[in-house]
């Protein structure tokens, strides 16, 4: 009878631990849909200061902004006579004032376009530059205050005595901003410009950057290690059963 009563002691207590281990369970199942908002807000603020490295301090010195933030323009089938004029915006979105410059780099293989159309700059005041786009050496430096802006005003033209020869080309550049402070500090941003004339010209690799969020492989990493964390965590309190 003594033994008896022992085996069912024993039983009744695996089925005590059973009965906790089942709770804690519950229990931890039931915690999941509030640590998960949690843990893809964390992941977010974490994956959007990687991906944009002048978000990690919000006390940047220099920080330049351009609006239009990625293209200028990116014209198909331009003809002799057209023009086409763009707005940019620059902003000084840092804590210090800085001086900055305007230049161009062109991009592809084909140049005979580019080495022909025009560029004329402006801002409120004043033309700026009026000539050659592989002309153009750059501004001069221009001061912007903190939390400031200015508007240029930049307009591509294709010259009206270009003959045939020059149907089917395209030309591909980027417009840099740089700005400097007192300091070795300094930032700099790009915008991509493209003039095709004509409907089949060749292609020598667009400028124009193909943009793709990675906030998004951060938080699907996350949720991937969540649910990695939960396996691991469910198997090893059933081995401990």
């Amino acid at each position: 009878m003594a033994s008896v009563k022992k085996i069912r002691r024993k039983r009744e207590c695996c089925r005590c631990k059973i009965g906790i281990h089942v709770n804690d369970t519950r229990k931890v199942l039931m915690k999941l849909p509030k640590i998960i908002p949690l843990l893809l807000i964390v992941l977010s603020a974490f994956s959007m200061n990687i991906t944009n490295p002048s978000s990690v301090s919000a006390a940047d010195e220099i920080t330049i902004d351009i609006l239009p933030e990625e293209v200028l323009l990116n014209i198909d089938n331009m003809k002799p006579g057209d023009w086409a004029p763009r707005s940019v915006v620059v902003q000084n979105n840092g804590i210090l004032d800085f001086d900055y410059f305007v230049s161009v780099r062109p991009y592809g293989d084909s140049m005979k376009l580019y080495n022909e159309l025009l560029l004329e700059i402006s801002d409120s005041d004043e033309i700026l530059y009026n000539g050659k786009l592989q002309d153009f050496n750059g501004l001069a430096a221009r001061t912007l205050e903190s939390s400031r802006e200015e508007t240029l005003e930049f307009t591509v033209r294709f010259p009206e005595h270009l003959g045939n020869d020059f149907q089917g080309l395209n030309a591909n550049f980027y417009l840099l901003f740089t700005a400097e402070g007192e300091s070795d500090d300094r930032d700099e941003q790009s915008i991509a410009g493209a003039v095709s004339s004509g409907e089949n010209s060749p292609h020598d690799g667009s400028p124009l950057p193909s943009t793709a969020t990675d906030i998004f492989n951060f938080l699907l990493s996350g949720l991937i290690l969540l649910l990695a964390g939960t396996i691991i965590y469910f198997y090893n309190r059933k081995r401990a059963l």
